[in-house]
C-alpha cells in the first residue's frame, strides 16, 4: 500500500508519516510550498518537529503549488490565473491512497479527481468556516467573489472525498452537517513522542545559556505554557459568533498566576511564556500591571522537539489551552502533555460520555480543567504543594495515549484505508 499524505500543517501529517512507517506502510508527505519554508511560518517544517529529520527526509518531498488561493481559482485581482497543476497530479499518481487537508479537496476538484480522505484542521473547516473566512466572506472587499468561488471549489471537493474524518466537535461538526456531508469522529495521531537522549546545552542549542539555566533548574517550581497568544477579541478580523472557538484566553492564566503569586510570594516559581501569537504585547501589559514581570520568563517561539524536550524533562506543570466553547477539543501542545506524561492545565469542554459517545474511549484521566482564572490558582496551588521539589509525572495519561493514540490509532488508519482499496478495486 502506498499512501501519499498532502499538506502539513502544524505537522499533522509529519507525525502520521512516521507512524505510518513504522507500521511498514510506504509512505510520503508532501507539503505544499508555503508550508514551513525559511522562518515565516516553521511551525509547519517536519525538521521543527524532529532532533532526527535526516531518518526520514527521503520520505518527504515538496510540492510547486501553495496552500492557497492562487492554486484554485488564481488571483484576479492581481491578474494572475490559476496555477498549472500538472506537476501536482503526477506527484500523486501512483499512489493507492491520498490522504488531504487545507485546500486539497479544491485542488481535487479542480483536477477532476476523488480526494480519497479528508480531515479539517481548522475549527470550521478551513477555507469554509473558520473564524477569519467567515469574517472575510462577510465583508465586501476585492476578494470576495473569489473567494465564494473558492469556498464552493472547497465543498465539492469535500462532497467527493470518499471518507471525510473529522476529529473537531462541535462547530466544525456543525458546519459539516450544516452543508449536508457525512464523516466519520476519528482521531488523526498528529503527534509522535521521540525518545531524546541529549545534554541540555546541545538539545536547547538556540537558547542562550541564562534561559537554559532557569529551565533546567530543579530548585525551581516550573509552569510551561507554549500556547498562541491570542485571547483580544478583534473586529476587524473576527465576528463574534466564532470567536469563542478560537480564543486561548491567555489572559485566565496570567491572573490565576497572580493570585498564587500574591498568596505564596516567597515561592520559587517561573511561569514561562512563548512570545508568539499576535496578543503577545497585551499579555506583557497585564503582566507589568500585575507586577510579576519577575516571576515570568518569555521564550522565542521553539521547535516542538525543544518543547517536547523541555515538557518531558523539566515541566512542573505545563498548559495545553483554554478555548471555552461547547465541545471543542484542543490543540498540538494538549497531545505532548498527555504523550509525556506532563501535569497540564487545559479547558475541558465536555463530559466523559460526550467523548466516549463520540470518539469510543474516555477522556484522558488526568486533565486539570480550567474555566476561570480561580481554577488556574487552584491547580497551580495543588500542583505546587504536592511537587514542588520535584516532577512529577502523569503516568495515567502516557498509558492512555498508547492505548488510544499513537500506533494503536494508526493501526485504525490502515484498516480505514483498505476498506477504501476494497471499494475502489
Amino acid at each position: 500500500m502506498k499512501v501519499a499524505l498532502i499538506g502539513n500543517t502544524c505537522n499533522n501529517n509529519f507525525a502520521f508519516l512516521r507512524y505510518l512507517i513504522d507500521l511498514g506502510i510506504d509512505a510520503h508527505l508532501f507539503l505544499y510550498n508555503n508550508e514551513g519554508k525559511n522562518d515565516s511560518n516553521p511551525i509547519h517544517s517536519p525538521s521543527w518537529d524532529t532532533f532526527s529529520i535526516n531518518k526520514i527526509e527521503n520520505n518527504i518531498s515538496y510540492l510547486d503549488i501553495p496552500n492557497g488561493l492562487i492554486s484554485v481559482v488564481g488571483r484576479p485581482d492581481k491578474l494572475k490565473p490559476p496555477l498549472n497543476l500538472t506537476s501536482f497530479a503526477n506527484s500523486i499518481s501512483n499512489f493507492d491512497i491520498c490522504v488531504g487537508s487545507g485546500l486539497t479537496p479544491a485542488i481535487f476538484k479542480r483536477l477532476k479527481k476523488r480526494l480519497d480522505v479528508f480531515y479539517p484542521y481548522s475549527i470550521g473547516i478551513e477555507w469554509i468556516g473558520e473564524c477569519e473566512t467567515r469574517k472575510k466572506l462577510s465583508t465586501f472587499n476585492l476578494e470576495l467573489p473569489f473567494r465564494k468561488l473558492l469556498k464552493s471549489y472547497q465543498l465539492e471537493g469535500i462532497r467527493n472525498a470518499r471518507k471525510v474524518i473529522n476529529w473537531i466537535p462541535g462547530y466544525t461538526e456543525d458546519v459539516l452537517k450544516e452543508h449536508s456531508i457525512p464523516f466519520k469522529m476519528m482521531h488523526i495521531p498528529v503527534y509522535y513522542p521521540e525518545r531524546i537522549n541529549i545534554e541540555p546545552k546541545k538539545a536547547l542549542e538556540k537558547l542562550d545559556n541564562s534561559l537554559i539555566n532557569k529551565i533546567t533548574d530543579n530548585n525551581v517550581f516550573k509552569i510551561f505554557s507554549f500556547m498562541r497568544h491570542f485571547w483580544v477579541f478583534n473586529t476587524k478580523n473576527y465576528d463574534s459568533q466564532s470567536w469563542s472557538n478560537n480564543n486561548k484566553n491567555n489572559n485566565l492564566l496570567i491572573l490565576g498566576f497572580k493570585k498564587f503569586i500574591s498568596k505564596f510570594p516567597d515561592s520559587n516559581v517561573l511561569l514561562f511564556l512563548s512570545e508568539w501569537g499576535p496578543d503577545v504585547d497585551e499579555s506583557k501589559k497585564l503582566i507589568s500591571k500585575l507586577e510579576i514581570k519577575e516571576k515570568v520568563e518569555w521564550l522565542p517561539l521553539l521547535p516542538r522537539s525543544y518543547i517536547s524536550y523541555i515538557l518531558s524533562k523539566y515541566a512542573n506543570l505545563a498548559v495545553g489551552e483554554f478555548a471555552i466553547s461547547p465541545n471543542e477539543i484542543w490543540g498540538s501542545t494538549a497531545w505532548e502533555c498527555i504523550a509525556l506524561g506532563a501535569p497540564f492545565m487545559q479547558t475541558i469542554n465536555f463530559s466523559d460520555s460526550y467523548f466516549q459517545k463520540k470518539f469510543g474511549y474516555p477522556l484522558p484521566p488526568k486533565v486539570l480543567d480550567v474555566k476561570s482564572s480561580d481554577d488556574v490558582y487552584i491547580h497551580i496551588e495543588n500542583q505546587y504543594r504536592k511537587n514542588s521539589s520535584s516532577k512529577l509525572k502523569e503516568e495515567e495519561n502516557i498509558s492512555w495515549f498508547n492505548s488510544y493514540n499513537s500506533h494503536a490509532l494508526a493501526a485504525k488508519w490502515i484498516n480505514l484505508f483498505e476498506e477504501i482499496i476494497n471499494k475502489k478495486s
